[in-house]
């Protein structure tokens, strides 16, 4: 009877059968796959030079300040930036969104973010998922 409690529960907060491994129920597995290709990936050298510091960040998310993100500063370290095919990128000069705005769309690749004046100049971003 309690067993058949906690099913009815976990059932009851979407977690599907947890008891045989399906800890997501359909929908989810959709979802997720839609926003999978929704991403930025922000390298701290020109030309996605993944031999230095360079993280992937999933989307839709907004990051008022970057100076601790994923471990590390990345506040005007930024050089270089990789649009995922369904995200779009808002960034940032100052941290909370602030000063002078740039919009990257879907399948963009920056090499040198000089391209766009916003050569280690970074602050703050937000990734927005299309579609």
């Amino acid at each position: 009877m309690l067993n058949n409690l906690m099913m009815q529960l976990l059932m009851a907060a979407g977690l599907g059968y947890v008891g045989l491994g399906l800890a997501t129920a359909a929908a989810d597995l959709e979802t997720k796959t839609v926003e999978k290709a929704c991403y930025a990936e922000i390298f701290e050298d020109s030309d996605f030079d993944k031999d230095d510091p360079h993280v992937r960040i999933q989307g839709p998310t907004q990051i008022a300040n970057l100076k601790e993100y994923s471990g590390r500063n990345w506040n005007n370290e930024i050089e270089s930036i990789i649009v995922g095919p369904n995200a779009m990128m808002k960034v940032y000069s100052d941290k909370d969104f602030k000063g002078t705005e740039v919009v990257l769309p879907a399948n963009k690749r920056v090499a040198e973010l000089s391209e766009v004046n916003m050569s280690d100049e970074i602050e703050s971003l937000k990734l927005t998922c299309n579609g």
